[in-house]
């Protein structure tokens, strides 16, 4: 069913790759949601915004819309290591289904060109003081696009029972896994899930002294909503998300070696998503305060939560690839650690610049911002 195993070893042992790309994922995962609830919050505020002359809303909008075409380059080159950490465990599972999908997946580049640059159109627009709604609707259309081939991809790279059926009746890479039923509320958790991590996001971006205190108010008014409403949709999908599953999923990850980790993880995430929603409405009770306390907890709560989620993501991934045969842990490995330790330390030094680069940009003397 799978192909044979590449018989060149692993450079390391197979728990070292799961941490990695559990880690890459997280960031990744954080760095979408930030970008799928900035352009619903940016593309909502212009429109409507202008329809009513609210200056707040549009300063709320041109704040987060000039941001995103930064976010954007994090979106990109923090999904790239996830996605190589996953070629290295799960290659004859991920390759398979790329290629039955290959049109669309490669399609990806194309589509993230296309947002891309309707990003950029965003902030010329606003910086010639024009609508920007439609370009942020478009740019929208393009992310959700591209997350419902990345959910795609992920659904069927554990359905092996279902590959050859979909070479025989669509050999041009064609193929789509959108039938699987457990593709929908993936791809929703995904999508409408990021309004909580968005929400903690503009609580932050709420900090910073530049914004008129009118746009600050609006990030700090709908971002605590967003967090409780953010908080509600990913529960609701987590449950159809399990739901779905095929039969043993759940069983496997409750009743055998793997619950040890798994239950742990999602009564933890469950408390954790609790607190996401305690927050936002705590924090809807202080909406003009401009306190740092709050929003910065409410970041660490969010990273936890999208961390959590990764973590049973990939057990999900796991337990259904083992039903089929698929052994994740079952890998020949010899360690070179003077290469893993090279690449150890470019990853944290990597990690340290990028903290530094940020420090830099938030120390930077700010220019009064206004979009309205």
């Amino acid at each position: 069913m799978f192909p044979k195993v590449d018989p060149i070893p692993l450079p390391a042992p197979v728990w070292l790759f799961k941490v990695l790309e559990m880690l890459t994922v997280t960031l990744h995962f954080l760095a979408v949601y930030l970008l799928v609830a900035g352009l619903i919050a940016t593309t909502v505020w212009a429109i409507l915004g202008r329809r009513r002359s609210d200056g707040g809303m549009l300063n709320a909008s041109g704040a987060i819309a000039s941001r995103l075409p930064v976010l954007m380059t994090f979106v990109i080159n923090l999904g790239v290591p996830p996605l190589l950490f996953a070629q290295v465990l799960y290659g004859r599972a991920i390759y398979t289904s790329s290629i039955l999908m290959g049109v669309y997946w490669i399609s990806v580049v194309f589509l993230l060109m296309v947002a891309y640059t309707m990003l950029y159109v965003m902030t010329g627009r606003i910086n010639r003081g024009r609508p920007w709604g439609l370009a942020g609707l478009v740019a929208l259309l393009v992310v959700l696009v591209i997350g419902m081939i990345y959910t795609s991809n992920m659904t069927l790279m554990i359905r092996p029972q279902a590959w050859v059926e979909s070479y025989r009746n669509d050999p041009l890479g064609l193929h789509l896994n959108h039938s699987d039923p457990t593709f929908t509320p993936r791809w929703l958790f995904m999508m409408l899930g990021s309004l909580s991590v968005g929400g903690a996001g503009m609580l932050l971006l709420a900090l910073t002294k530049s914004l008129p205190s009118e746009g600050a108010a609006v990030l700090r008014r709908w971002g605590t909503k967003l967090m409780v409403a953010g908080a509600i949709l990913q529960t609701v999908f987590a449950v159809w998300v399990f739901a779905a599953q095929p039969d043993g999923v759940w069983t496997a990850m409750t009743r055998t070696a793997q619950g040890y980790v798994y239950v742990p993880c999602m009564i933890l995430w469950c408390a954790v998503t609790v607190g996401v929603a305690a927050l936002g409405a705590l924090g809807g009770r202080k909406a003009d305060s401009a306190d740092w306390k709050l929003p910065v907890l409410a970041g660490l709560v969010v990273f936890v939560q999208t961390a959590l989620t990764a973590i049973i993501r990939g057990g999900i991934r796991d337990v259904t690839l083992l039903a089929h045969g698929y052994n994740v842990w079952d890998r020949e490995v010899a360690s070179n650690w003077i290469v893993v330790g090279a690449f150890l330390l470019l990853f944290v030094g990597g990690l340290a610049a990028v903290g530094w680069l940020v420090s830099v940009m938030a120390q930077a003397k700010p220019l009064e911002e206004k979009y309205a």
